[in-house]
């Protein structure tokens, strides 16, 4: 009863090859163009884990691309934390060095805007108009320089100034 197990049978590459095209023949389909040792060959090579390791990098690959659209959200709110529509820079202006620059809304905290330039030097307000929405730095033109002006309750507006070449 488990005599039929240990059988092998056995065939020549030539003689299956002709089998094979005769089975083809009879059943009227194209004859075989792959060599049969090819087809051997490819029968004995285990490729289940090259398989497997192709499946994990498209995966791999898939999930790099899709992840930007996973940020995204978060970062249009965060975006939407740190701006603020209530406060908007509607004019500027240079007059005997000095720099005035002119906002709407209410939530800016005049008395505390700064400038900061890159050495960490700080450099307070000359005046301000809280109600023409007015704040007036010294300004010297030569270097770049960090404006910060803060907001009740939100995070500080922020401008960068630059000198013209």
């Amino acid at each position: 009863m488990f005599f039929h197990k240990n059988k092998k049978y056995e065939m020549d590459i030539d003689t299956a090859n002709a089998a094979l095209q005769n089975i083809l023949a009879a059943c009227n389909q194209a004859p075989n163009t792959i060599p049969f040792d090819k087809i051997l060959l490819r029968q004995k090579a285990d490729t289940k884990p090259y398989n497997r390791l192709i499946v994990f990098t498209t995966l791999l690959l898939l999930l790099t691309f899709l992840a930007p659209l996973a940020i995204v959200p978060i970062a249009t709110e965060l975006e939407s934390h740190f701006t603020s529509e209530s406060a908007v820079l509607i004019n500027d202006y240079l007059e005997d060095n000095v720099l005035y620059l002119q906002f709407t809304g209410d939530d800016l905290l005049y008395e505390q805007a700064y400038m900061e330039s890159a050495d960490g030097e700080r450099i307070h307000i000359l005046s301000y108009d809280a109600d023409k929405g007015l704040i007036c730095f010294p300004y010297a033109g030569d270097r770049e320089l960090n404006i910060y002006i803060p907001m009740e309750g939100k995070p500080a507006l922020h401008f960068l100034l630059t000198p013209k070449p």
